[in-house]
């Protein structure tokens, strides 16, 4: 039996569905990567600027105990 315009149309309107399926998941599997990327980058210059301000207080200290 030959396909109707319907079928044919049917056919297409899921492929095109299962496309965007398959780019959400592979959007969201990089999204999910690059946010767990900003989280370490954000902790590492959490205990960066930790350090900072450690060795500036230590500095601090020093320059006034000289006093």
């Amino acid at each position: 039996m030959k396909p109707t315009e319907y079928d044919i149309l049917l056919a297409g309107e899921r492929r095109i569905l299962e496309a965007i399926q398959q780019l959400e998941t592979e959007y969201n599997f990089h999204l999910d990567g690059m946010k767990a990327e900003l989280e370490r980058v954000r902790e590492a210059l959490t205990k960066c600027s930790m350090s900072v301000v450690h060795v500036s207080d230590n500095i601090n200290g020093k320059l006034q105990s000289n006093k």
